[in-house]
């Protein structure tokens, strides 16, 4: 039976709207296939300006900073994978902290995935252009195949007017 990993980077406010895209594709896939899919949303800490404090004061705070934010991503997965739920998809959730290029190939190889679904989108900085963004590096690394899906245009202008 295939395995399926969706994919779902974090925004801090919300998810973007390629990652509810490829939710989308991730259910359809599953639900159509009566798949379990495992759903990895990968985040970073906050940086903590600590120039100011004294180390203890600083490591303490970034010390909870990260405590909260280890809390927040929790509720945040738990909802992005709500509606799969309530769809009927079998859904394990997993979060790591680091950077998302390595953490999707990483957790894709473990799982002995299938396949990846991935939010892609075209909004690329010169360092994307010339290193690769991140579907593109996960594509040439992951040991599967690699969805990419973007949402339709009315779905990416409502989240950019939803995040204003």
């Amino acid at each position: 039976m295939p395995k399926y990993l969706a994919a779902a980077l974090q925004h801090w406010e919300r998810y973007s709207a390629h990652a509810l895209a490829a939710r989308t594709v991730a259910a359809t896939l599953a639900k159509g296939t009566a798949n379990h899919l495992h759903v990895l949303s990968v985040y970073d800490y906050p940086a903590l300006p600590t120039g100011y404090l004294p180390t203890e004061l600083a490591s303490r705070q970034q010390e909870e900073r990260r405590r909260r934010t280890d809390t927040l991503m929790v509720h945040k997965l738990d909802a992005y994978v709500a509606p799969l739920r309530a769809e009927g998809v079998e859904v394990t959730p997993i979060l790591r902290v680091g950077n998302p290029r390595d953490l999707i190939v990483q957790v894709a190889t473990t799982l002995k995935a299938d396949l990846v679904i991935l939010g892609s989108h075209s909004k690329r900085g010169l360092l994307d252009i010339a290193l690769g963004g991140t579907a593109q590096q996960v594509s040439k690394s992951a040991p599967c195949v690699v969805v990419l899906v973007s949402p339709s245009r009315r779905e990416a202008v409502e989240s950019r007017v939803d995040n204003v």
